[in-house]
Parts: C-alpha cells; structure tokens; sequence
C-alpha cells in the first residue's frame, strides 16, 4: 500500500460538481474517465493505491469510504482513489468486508495515514504487520487481502528481480526497471 498526497480538486472536477449537482455517483459520467487518468497520473503515479501494482487500464475510483455508509462523502475529492478492479483483492475486495462504520476505525487510509508505519514486506513477498499491538495493519491486509496468492506471486518475482539487478542499478532504477510495487522495492533496497 502506497501513501497518497492528495491534491486540491482539479478545476474541471469542482467546476463540474458546482455547475451540475450531481446526486448520485452515476451523474459524473462525462467526466469519470478524465478524473480518474486524472487521479492515477497526477497523485498516484500509475500505481493501485493499495496494491501498488502499476495500473495499464483495468481501474476504477474507489471511495475509500463507501458510498453506502458515507453518501455524504461521494464526491469529497480526498475519498476518491484509483484502484486495480480485481475482486480479489484491493478496493472491491475491501468493499465486501465493510460491515460498518467502526471498521474504518481500524483500516490504513493511505491518504491520512502513512502505510509504511504501519506495514512492512518481507523477501518472501508478504506484506505484515510492523506492531503487533496495532490492529491497523493486519486489519488492512486483510480487508484488502493483501497477501492473496498472485500478489505474493508477484511480489516474490520482483524481488527476485532486485536481488539480481540491485548491484548493478540505483534505488530509482530499480524502481523503474521493476514496474510494481514502489514501497516494497524502496523498503527492500535499503534492507540489503
């Protein structure tokens, strides 16, 4: 999971909603698609907010708030986050686990809270938690499933990569070269 510095609204997010007064979610159609590239490219780098896993075009904008429990945060601009849309893991993954609001009380919200002081990964491509007496971030790999058996996967051949490539390249080279998972990479480079 990556920390996100969320923006001011883009004018033609907060034009919109002015002009328009939207009710429902549905009513931003004309302009989902532009707030979302708009979101991935300028806060979140090309990356899932929670699965750090670079996004190429299956995405969607999660309410990190449901819409259900929260409507009256539907079109709060530091709600809204670009997510990978497997079911399996990540925001829709996270949406069948919210029974209700107390939940949030015990989830990372990478816009307010920092998930790297929270959650840590390990070489064998796991994600845990650094504070066992804090709930926060096994709470959150698990509503978002973060250790789902292709992340892991995933993250296991990106750390292979680093281990093979981390002689010969920079911190931000590696990055590059390695595509997914910014934190875990960064993290683990500086580990050894």
């Amino acid at each position: 999971m990556r920390n996100i510095t969320k923006e001011n609204p883009p004018a033609f997010f907060s034009d919109f909603i002015r002009k328009e007064q939207p009710k429902g979610w549905n009513d931003i159609a004309p302009i989902r698609e532009k707030l979302r590239n708009h979101i991935l490219e300028h806060e979140q780098q090309g990356y899932c907010a929670y699965t750090e896993i670079k996004i190429t075009k299956e995405c969607h904008i999660d309410h990190f708030y449901t819409r259900n429990l929260y409507p009256e945060k539907t079109f709060q601009y530091d709600n809204l986050l670009v997510s990978c849309n497997s079911e399996n893991y990540g925001a829709k993954y996270k949406d069948k686990q919210i029974k209700g609001k107390a939940d949030y009380d015990t989830l990372i919200n990478p816009t307010t809270d920092n998930p790297a002081d929270y959650l840590e990964y390990t070489f064998t491509g796991e994600v845990e938690s650094l504070r066992e007496q804090d709930q926060r971030g096994t709470q959150t790999i698990q509503y978002f499933n973060l250790n789902e058996r292709s992340l892991v996967n995933r993250r296991k051949r990106a750390i292979e990569c680093l281990i093979a490539m981390k002689n010969d390249l920079k911190e931000d080279e590696l990055v590059e070269a390695i595509g997914d998972f910014e934190t875990m990479v960064r993290q683990l480079y500086k580990q050894g």
